[in-house]
Order: structure tokens, then sequence, then C-alpha cells
């Protein structure tokens, strides 16, 4: 979830949350409000009655007045009470009404608030009851909490895009940020330019961003110029050395320790050279140097490797076993995918048992799988395509398995591995 919406939502459910707690606080001021006005025109009612009483207008002709009832009676003596405030509900049947199929008397909900007190004028005790109708008060009240509310709901979506608005406007830049670091790369040789804005936060932020990218970019240079001219020229002088080392050998006025010597030295040459340069392609893959794509059929680039290598299959004794399933054709580097598939049966043949072992091909309409014998155990699935990872009995250069994760991760391929009853496999999913 973006942080601006994120912002927006909590800023939405806060201002939703106190507008409600508005309105409550609303309706309860304006329910106490209209109660004690009520209360005021009961108790001024019963000024005039106790003063009328006084001035002997008869209980009898105290009349309702509009929207206020007043019942008087005499009682035996008066008790010890004064002024009781009563409200209730009334369900009041009303006059005929017509209604679609017939007519009913029609009913209503009144709600009633009414003074009960006792008095005594010229020795004689009066219990006086005066009503009036909440009807209208309450329904003044709900008419204006509606308007309320209805205020309120308009104001929460109208800040809600209001504050959407100014915040898109105010982070802008940030997000201007994001997308020029996110398009961003380090192999071209430019620098990013940021929208000008006034805010401090922002304007600290690009010129943090700029600096680290400006160090970046010339380190990933420095590096990439160091490692291709070390590769680069290490290549001649290992080549002279491999050369010089061959003419050595090839003369017999040494002893059979200092022949020795000389052929472990020949050897580390040759896994020297061979190294570099792997390193070298790996370099070449990671700096995306291979874009040139035809389309190419894998069934027939797998047998044309297969017969370049069927003199070590044969050395060996291996049975290939082909099972395909799918023509299958690719829009890839030629380059890149021989390399593929030259680590990967190199490795099946190389492990493979000495006599009798298995190479077994499967290709899918999405998918391909090169499997094989041998006596080495699992490899551990953690470290198995980590460069320069390997084992005590392989004697590898460490970089081939890595080869292979490179080349499947420049084609947007995934390359799994699993260990089954003696065979290992390693399944590309194209």
């Amino acid at each position: 979830m973006k942080l601006l919406t994120k912002t927006n939502i909590y800023i939405s459910i806060t201002t939703a949350l106190l507008f409600t707690l508005g309105v409550f606080v609303i309706y309860q001021v304006i329910r106490i409000k209209l109660d004690k006005e009520v209360d005021e025109q009961l108790l001024s009612a019963k000024v005039k009655i106790v003063k009328g009483l006084k001035e002997g207008i008869p209980p009898k002709e105290f009349l309702s007045n509009i929207g206020q009832k007043i019942y008087i009676k005499e009682v035996y003596k008066q008790n010890a009470f004064d002024n009781q405030f009563i409200e209730y509900v009334e369900d009041k049947i009303g006059d005929l009404q017509e209604i679609e199929g017939g007519s009913e008397n029609g009913s209503k909900i009144v709600t009633q608030r009414e003074l009960l007190f006792q008095t005594t004028i010229n020795d004689k005790a009066y219990e006086v009851t005066v009503c009036i109708s909440l009807s209208e008060g309450k329904k003044m009240g709900e008419y204006i909490i509606g308007v309320v509310l209805i205020f309120l709901v308009v104001s929460i979506v109208f800040l809600f895009l209001l504050n959407r608005y100014i915040s898109a406007f105010i982070w802008s830049p940030f997000y201007d940020t994001l997308s020029k670091i996110k398009t961003w790369n380090i192999k071209k040789n430019e620098n990013i330019v940021f929208k000008h804005n006034d805010i401090d936060e922002f304007h600290l932020l690009n010129d943090t961003v700029k600096d680290l990218t400006q160090q970046i970019q010339l380190d990933y240079y420095n590096l990439k110029e160091f490692t291709e001219n070390v590769s680069h020229e290490a290549q001649t002088p290992l080549s002279i050395i491999s050369t010089k080392l061959e003419l050595l050998m090839q003369q017999s006025n040494y002893s059979e320790k200092q022949h020795d010597h000389l052929l472990q030295a020949y050897r580390a040459t040759q896994r020297m050279y061979k190294l570099n340069e792997a390193l070298i392609l790996l370099t070449r893959i990671e700096n995306k140097q291979f874009i040139d794509k035809n389309e190419i059929d894998l069934t027939d680039a797998i047998d044309d490797k297969i017969e370049v290598l069927a003199d070590f299959i044969e050395a060996k004794n291996i049975l290939i076993e082909k099972e395909y399933n799918k023509l299958v054709k690719k829009e890839v580097n030629s380059v890149l995918l021989t390399i593929l598939l030259n680590n990967l049966f190199i490795n099946a043949i190389k492990y493979n048992l000495d006599n009798g072992g298995v190479i077994k091909v499967v290709i899918d309409e999405n998918s391909f799988s090169i499997e094989n014998t041998s006596a080495i155990d699992k490899i551990d699935k953690q470290f198995i395509f980590e460069r320069f990872n390997k084992t005590s009995t392989s004697g590898s250069l460490g970089v081939g398995l890595s080869l292979i994760k490179k080349v499947v991760d420049f084609f947007n391929w995934q390359v799994t591995y699993t260990h089954k009853e003696g065979m290992h496999k390693f399944k590309i999913f194209m």
C-alpha cells in the first residue's frame, strides 16, 4: 500500500471518528437545551396556575393551551413533595385517515413531559399536572442532527479528496525521485536529474541520492575496468607460461621428481587459464554483452552438443536416453545457449560413473532437463549455484554451475536441482 493512501485512510478514519463524536455531543447538547426550555415553560405555567388559584379562578376554568394541557384536582391534604418532572411516550390515536385500500384510525407516538406538583391555597390542597408535548422539539432536534450529519459526511468526503490532492501535490517530488531511481541504469554514463522542489527534506534526499549514485557509478566503472584489464592482461602471460612449460616437459634431461614438479606447475597454469576464461565470460554475461538473438531449435542444439561430446561419452561408456516430447524453438543468443548446454553436459559426463552410467535428456513444451547417474552424493541446494563453491571430490573450477545460473537468469528462465535414487537432475524452465 502506498504511503499516501495509507495516510489518507488513517486521516479519514480519525476524521470520521471525531465527527461522529461531535454529532453525539451536539445531539446531547440540543437535547439538554430542549429539556431545559420545556422545564422552564412548565415552571412558568406553575406560577400562572398558582396565581390564578389565589385569585379565585375555579380549577375547572383552566383550559388547555396550545401544546400544553393542565389538570387540576382537589386532594384531601398536600403530600410532602414539590416539583416532579416526568417524561413518557404515549401512543395517541388520531383522526380517521385514508390509506390505500380503505381507511383506519391512525395513531402516532407522542413524547410527553409533565410537571406534577401540589399546593395549598385558602386551606384547600390541589394536585396540578401540566403537560407539554416534546414531539415538535424532538422533530426539530432530529432535523438539526440530520442536517449536521449530511454536512459532516460531505465534509469528510471533501476533506478526503482535498487531502489526497494536497498530499499528491506535496509528495510529487518524492515520487519523481523514486521513479528516477527505478529507471536509473548504472551502465549508462549519465547523472540523475531530479525535479526542483522547495521542501527541505526532499531536497536533502535528492542530494544524498545523487551523491550515492555518482559514487556507485564511479566504483562500478573502476571495478569493471580493473576486472577487464586483469582478466585480459593475464591471458598473455598465462599462455606464455603454459607454452614454456610444455616445451620443458618435452625435454628428457630432468629427473622424475623434477618432471613431476613441471607437470604440477603446468596443470596449475592450465587451471588458472581456464579459470580466467570463465571469469571473463561471467563478466561479459553480467554486463549483458550478449545481445544478439536468433531462433534456435532446442532439439537440434542438444543433439549437436551430444555429437560434439561423443568421444567423452564413449570413453566412459555412458548410455544416452532421449525423451523429446515437444519441438521447442526459442529466440536466444546462440553463444550463451551453447555455454549453457556445454556446462550441463560436461558436468553430467565428468561426474558420471566410470562405466555403465546414464544421461537422460527430456524436452517438454516449457522446460528441458538433464539428469545423470553419479557416485557423488546429493549437492547442497543452498550453495549449489554459488561461485567457487565445490566439493572435495569435484576438482572443478567452481564456476561451471555459476555459469549455468548466470545464463539462465540472462534468459529470464529458471533452473532447479533435485537428487533422487542416485540421479542428479537439473531442470530448466523456459
